[in-house]
């Protein structure tokens, strides 16, 4: 089963991968660099230095999922489409997870530790509290026995502790809750540098499917677990590094501001995870993303596609589907469909927006408009679409709480007041509704002189 390693040698031969053997920091310097090659190629940091100036013995690799072309590269596929196809199937066909006594990760382990020490841990920004982990896997299994695995953003707090961003009404927020109802303490590992299949059912908002029977789909054979030893959970045993320990039951501390696809995002109190345990393999890559970046776009939007696809498919042919670089890949969407009749596009956005709440903006075209060219998607909704028949407005609707655009100033007692009106969706009918050929594309036919003899 592919890890994450093998994910960095095959960017390596396809010349998709830079290797960086001068000393990098982790205060600034190793973000500047990702920042520099964002999109363009991954990058594997040979000399990390902490932030005392001291080498770590642990590499960086950063942008693995910066550029769909790599994702795509490393599963051995070829378009957006089969990806798509191939995440609908592992979502509906899981394959359970197994037990194995196999576990490189645990080469090394640490119990006397300082998390900022004995990590490379980035700082990307001056605005940010503190280094951030990104890529931090949480893996815990329910009351079901399924394993919920999901990305959270964390910081140190202390020597042993974190304090990590769950979002509310999400997988993880609700085990929290329903620990903290229960008194009790909730057990979990939280894996870096894990394979692509991890990386994307991680990424996968399918909260009730079992996430780690997703990732099996995806390679085509279970993951395989161990056990974690100074807790009661289980841990990938091929990851590069894993955090074991435990989320404390009504414990907050203060975690933000922290750079998101749309903006800044806000101060909160928000969980506290008391790590007791790391392990590492002996020569460990310690996985990086650049907050903002395109790989975090990527990453959230991409899964997203899928559950988009399947639900829009119950209604319309759907000849391709987008979720656009403008809504960072979480708030926009595109769809190209075969329309049959001129009612259905709006059907189409509605269950695009039941499938994904976070959507703001639906942009429904023919089937003769690429998706994947923005331009090309702009032109049509500015032909095609008359905004007084053809966008329709949703309002007093669920949104992503990273789109700030509903917030204004309102004036009170003479001074500016920050308030947050409720959110909206537009709906974008950019499909041709009069004569089709008033919207040929103008085509040069083959030279008409004739060959000389």
């Amino acid at each position: 089963m592919q890890n994450f390693r093998e994910a960095v040698e095959i960017l390596e031969q396809k010349g998709l991968l830079l290797s960086i053997k001068e000393p990098r920091s982790v205060m600034y310097e190793i973000a500047r660099e990702l920042k520099a090659e964002d999109g363009k190629r991954a990058i594997l940091f040979e000399k990390p230095l902490l932030s005392d100036g001291s080498p770590s013995p642990i590499r960086v690799a950063g942008g693995i999922c910066s550029n769909i072309r790599f994702i795509l590269e490393v599963l051995g596929l070829n378009t957006r489409k089969e990806l798509r196809e191939l995440l609908r199937k592992a979502i509906n066909n899981p394959i359970l997870p197994v037990e194995s006594e196999r576990a490189p990760v645990k080469e090394i382990g640490l119990e006397e530790f300082d998390l900022r020490r004995d990590l490379p841990i980035l700082k990307h920004y001056s605005g940010e509290p503190g280094p951030y982990i990104t890529t931090g896997i949480v893996i815990v299994e329910d009351e079901t026995g399924k394993f919920s695995a999901s990305y959270h953003r964390m910081t140190p707090i202390s020597r042993n502790r974190l304090v990590l961003r769950a979002v509310e009404g999400r997988k993880l927020h609700r085990l929290i809750t329903k620990a903290e109802q229960e008194g009790r303490e909730l057990n979990v590992s939280v894996a870096i540098g894990v394979g692509m299949n991890i990386l994307i059912a991680g990424a996968t908002p399918a909260e009730d499917r079992d996430k780690l029977g997703i990732a099996g789909a995806i390679s085509g054979s279970p993951v395989e677990l161990t056990d974690c030893e100074t807790v009661e959970a289980k841990m990938p045993g091929n990851a590069e590094i894993v955090l074991e320990g435990k989320i404390l039951p009504r414990i907050r501390e203060l975690e933000g501001p922290f750079y998101e696809i749309l903006g800044k995002d806000v101060v909160r109190k928000q969980p506290v995870l008391e790590v007791s345990k790391i392990w590492r393999r002996k020569d460990a890559i310690y996985q990086a993303l650049l907050p903002g970046g395109k790989e975090h776009e990527i990453l959230m939007g991409l899964p997203v596609e899928a559950l988009l696809e399947e639900s829009v498919s119950k209604v319309a042919e759907v000849k391709n589907l987008c979720m656009t670089p403008a809504g960072g890949m979480w708030v926009e969407v595109a769809i190209s469909i075969k329309k049959e009749r001129d009612e259905q596009p709006m059907l189409v956005a509605l269950n695009a927006i039941v499938a994904h709440k976070s959507l703001k903006r639906i942009i429904i075209v023919d089937e003769d408009v690429d998706v994947e060219n923005y331009e090309e998607l702009m032109k049509a909704v500015v032909q095609r679409a008359d905004p007084s028949r053809d966008y329709k407005v949703i309002a007093d609707i669920l949104g992503s709480s990273l789109d700030h655009s509903n917030i204004r100033f309102l004036a009170v007692k003479g001074e500016k007041v920050p308030i947050e009106y409720p959110r909206s969706k537009i709906i974008i009918d950019a499909t041709i509704k009069g004569p089709k050929e008033l919207f040929e594309r103008p085509e040069i036919p083959p030279s008409g002189r004739k060959s000389e003899e």
